[in-house]
């Protein structure tokens, strides 16, 4: 019985003679007998490869689909939802809902052993989406974005509690909260709305998201879509480009802003390696060196970050 976890494009998954390509962002140098595509944030997956590996069956949601593939170019996609099971390429391929944003989903692979690619998840319950259930495995391959100490956040409650704090300082000032587009945007959306009780402005990459969340049954309450909201108004803005003195929401800023995020912290991402009961977990992402020492050590879990580079050699891990 034989397991590789390593990259090639993305995380490749090598079981029972079969390659599995998780989360492609460029071309393998081998062919994959399958792609797995768990979300649509761009450091997971990009169409070129996708449309290149055109005679591969593609395995994603509709929603990851829709933001990725706009004009419909891909073939051979499998449509893959919460608790969805299909067989393909002689593995028996199951997904479920990840928590993370929209159409966001994980994997298991069963084969002679049972693995599992978490993708980013979420184990929170929010305004917004279902929380990632954690997966029984034999083998884990586990997002390590926040997989340090430093990254462990205050529960939603009071992450709100803060959020409606800022908007009531700001009292007729207005206030702009900055957040990736597509997944916090969202739930910001959500808490000014739903529980400060405003009508926010959104900018548009904001609102596109919002709309497509819609689309798939989340209720965001009320805002306008407006192409620069102004400074002195309550609005969410994107990320990477908002104007001084917004206040930053994401986990990144656990020292300065608000550490609100559509990831897991540490803390939930510890216990997810732990009660997945994974003989072997393999981390990927930021701190997945840190991670996979600290499941050891503290654990006893046998834990390796995966592989950086794709010319490394794979890890045979039974």
């Amino acid at each position: 019985m034989s397991v590789k976890v390593y990259r090639d494009g993305g995380i490749v998954i090598e079981v029972d003679n079969r390659r599995v390509l998780v989360d492609p962002v460029s071309l393998p140098r081998r062919k994959p007998d399958v792609v797995f595509v768990s979300h649509a944030h761009s450091d997971h997956a990009r169409l070129r490869p996708l449309r290149v590996l055109s005679k591969v069956p593609k395995i994603l949601s509709r929603a990851t689909k829709e933001v990725l593939d706009p004009r419909g170019t891909l073939t051979n996609v499998v449509f893959a939802e919460d608790a969805s099971s299909v067989e393909v390429a002689g593995l028996t391929l199951e997904t479920y809902e990840a928590g993370h944003v929209v159409g966001s989903l994980q994997l298991a692979v069963n084969a002679s052993t049972r693995v599992v690619y978490t993708g980013d998840f979420c184990l929170e319950r929010r305004l917004v989406l279902r929380p990632a259930r954690i997966l029984r495995a034999d083998a884990l391959i586990i997002d390590a974005t926040y997989g340090h100490p430093r990254y462990s956040f205050p529960p939603r409650p009071e992450l709100y509690r803060q959020l409606l704090r800022t908007l009531e300082a700001a009292s007729s000032g207005g206030v702009l909260f900055a957040a990736r587009p597509l997944g916090t945007g969202q739930e910001l959306t959500a808490v000014i709305s739903l529980v400060a009780k405003l009508t926010p402005f959104v900018a548009r990459p904001v609102g596109a998201f919002n709309r497509l969340y819609e689309r798939y049954g989340e209720y965001l309450g009320s805002y306008v879509i407006h192409p620069a909201p102004p400074r002195d108004s309550v609005a969410v803005v994107p990320l990477n480009d908002h104007p001084a003195g917004a206040v930053v929401c994401t986990g990144w800023a656990v020292a300065e802003g608000v550490p609100l995020s559509s990831h897991a912290d540490f803390d939930d991402v510890v216990r997810y390696a732990v009660e997945s009961r994974a003989q072997t977990v393999f981390t990927f992402s930021a701190h997945a060196k840190y991670l996979a020492v600290f499941l050891r050590r503290e654990y006893g879990v046998e834990a390796h970050p995966v592989e950086s580079d794709a010319a490394s050699a794979p890890h045979n891990i039974f």
